[in-house]
C-alpha cells in the first residue's frame, strides 16, 4: 500500500482510535492491567527470590568453590558483551512472550471489547479451536527463540558489522513482533493464522516498524534508564522492565485491534503461504533453533572444559627454564623483545578434556601499554598427567614506564583467550 497511508495508520489513526473506548473496554483496560501486572509481579518475585541460588547453581557447575570471585567474569562476559540496547529489546520481547502465554485470553476478550466499542465492521467472529490456537501460539514461540538467539550470537562478537547488525535486527525484530502480537487477537477472532499475518505485515513493513516503535518507546525510554543503574542485576533490571510493561501493553492493545481492521480487507485478501513454502519456512525455523542451541550450548560447554584448568595440579622443573635476553641496545632503545619457556607437569585430574588455545597478556600501565606476552597453546586429556612446554615471548616497551607514575602503582594485567573462535574473553589478572 501507499507510505503515505502505512504512516498514518501507524502514527496517527492507531493511536488516535484510543478514544472510541466505551465502559465495557476501559473494564477490560482496569482487568487487563491488573492481571498483567500482578502476574510479572509474581514472576518478578520468584526470580529476585531465587537469583542467588540460580546464579550459585551455575557457578557451581562450572567452577570450584575457591574460585568463584574469576567466575564472576564469566558471567559479566554474557551480560556486557551484549550491546546494552540487545538486552533491553530482548527482555521486552520476552515479555511480550510471557504476556501472550499467561493473558492472551484476556486479551482477547478486550481486544473484542474495543471491536464492538469503536463499530469495526469486520464481520462475525469464527474462534480456531484451542488446539489450533495452540499450534499458533507454538510456532510462534519458536521464531522467537530463533530470532533472538541468532541476535545474542551476533552480539558475542567484539567487530563492528557483528555490533551494528545485532543492534539493528534487535531493534526490527522488537517493532515487527509488537505490531505482529497485537494485531494478533483481532485477525485469530476471524480464522486468519500467523503466516497470512507476517505476509501480511512483510507487505506493509513501514507500519509494522512505525507501530511497533511508537508503542514501544515508552519501555524503550525505560529501559535506558534502568540499565544505567549499574547497583541493579540484571534479574533486578528485567524484573522492572516486566512489571512496567503491563500498563503499555493495556495501551497497545486497542491500538492493535484498530490496526488489524484497517488491514482486515487486506488481509482476507492475502493468501497464505502454499503447502511447500509453509514446510519450507518451518524446516528453517527449526533448523535455525537447532543451529543456535547447539552454539551456545557449545560456548557453555567451551566455559566449562576450559575451567577445569582451575582445577589442575601443576609443577614446574625448574632446571628446563630457558631464556633469552634482549640486546643492550634494544633495551636502551625502550624496546625490549625477551623469550621464556619452561616445562610445566599439569595432572587433570577431571573428567573434561583441558584444551587452551594461544593466548596473551597484556599489560598496561597507567593507560600506557607496557608489553604483550604471546603464550602458547596446549591441551591435557581428562585423568593424565602431561608435560607441556610454555612459551612466553613478549615485546615490552620499557620506555613507557619512566612517564607512568609512581613505579609501583597503575599496573594492570589482562588475559586475553578465544572462548569460542571469534569471540573473545578477557580476565583481569591485576585488575
Amino acid at each position: 500500500m501507499q507510505l503515505w497511508w502505512q504512516i498514518e495508520q501507524a502514527l496517527i489513526a492507531a493511536p488516535s482510535s484510543l478514544r472510541l473506548a466505551k465502559a465495557s473496554s476501559l473494564r477490560c483496560f482496569a482487568l487487563y492491567f491488573t492481571a498483567g501486572s500482578l502476574v510479572f509481579f509474581v514472576l518478578s518475585w520468584i526470580l529476585l527470590e531465587h537469583q542467588q541460588q540460580l546464579k550459585q547453581a551455575l557457578l557451581d557447575y562450572l567452577f570450584p568453590q575457591s574460585w568463584h570471585w574469576l567466575s564472576e567474569r564469566l558471567g559479566l562476559f554474557f551480560f556486557e558483551s551484549q550491546a546494552k540496547i540487545v538486552i533491553a529489546n530482548a527482555i521486552l520481547s520476552g515479555s511480550l512472550v510471557l504476556a501472550s502465554i499467561f493473558l492472551f485470553p484476556i486479551k482477547e476478550r478486550f481486544s473484542a471489547a474495543f471491536e464492538r466499542d469503536a463499530g469495526f465492521d469486520n464481520g462475525p467472529p469464527g474462534e480456531f479451536s484451542l488446539w489450533v490456537q495452540a499450534q499458533e501460539e507454538g510456532k510462534l514461540l519458536l521464531l522467537y527463540l530463533s530470532a533472538q538467539s541468532v541476535i545474542l550470537w551476533l552480539g558475542y562478537y567484539p567487530y563492528g558489522w557483528a555490533q551494528t547488525s545485532s543492534i539493528a535486527l534487535s531493534y526490527g525484530f522488537l517493532f515487527f513482533s509488537f505490531a505482529l502480537d497485537f494485531i494478533a487477537p483481532t485477525l485469530q477472532r476471524h480464522r486468519i493464522k500467523y503466516t497470512v499475518m507476517v505476509t501480511l505485515l512483510l507487505k506493509n513493513p513501514l507500519l509494522a516498524l512505525l507501530f511497533g516503535a511508537l508503542f514501544s518507546a515508552p519501555m524503550l525510554l525505560l529501559s535506558h534508564y534502568v540499565l544505567r543503574r549499574e547497583e541493579l542485576t540484571l534479574i533486578e533490571m528485567a524484573s522492572v522492565l516486566f512489571i512496567a510493561s503491563s500498563v503499555f501493553f493495556a495501551v497497545a492493545i486497542p491500538a492493535g485491534t484498530h490496526l488489524a481492521s484497517s488491514l482486515f480487507t487486506q488481509a482476507r485478501s492475502t493468501p497464505g503461504p502454499g503447502l511447500r513454502v509453509k514446510r519450507s519456512l518451518y524446516v528453517a525455523v527449526l533448523l535455525t533453533l537447532a543451529s543456535m542451541l547447539l552454539l551456545h550450548g557449545g560456548l557453555i560447554a567451551s566455559a566449562h572444559h576450559k575451567s577445569q584448568l582451575l582445577k589442575a595440579q601443576y609443577s614446574i622443573d625448574w632446571s628446563s627454564i630457558r631464556y633469552q635476553l634482549p640486546a643492550l641496545s634494544t633495551f636502551l632503545q625502550g624496546q625490549v623483545t625477551t623469550a621464556l619457556s619452561f616445562d610445566l607437569t599439569i595432572n587433570n585430574a577431571t573428567e573434561f578434556d583441558i584444551v587452551i588455545e594461544p593466548s596473551q597478556l597484556f599489560i598496561d600501565k597507567a593507560e600506557f601499554a607496557i608489553a604483550t606476552v604471546d603464550m602458547a597453546g596446549f591441551s591435557v586429556p581428562a585423568g593424565t598427567r602431561k608435560q607441556v612446554a610454555v612459551a612466553l615471548d613478549s615485546i615490552s616497551n620499557v620506555g613507557q614506564i619512566a612517564g607512568s607514575g609512581p613505579l609501583l602503582e597503575g599496573w594492570q594485567v589482562d588475559l586475553h583467550f578465544e572462548l569460542w573462535p571469534g569471540i573473545p574473553f578477557v580476565i583481569a589478572v591485576v585488575p
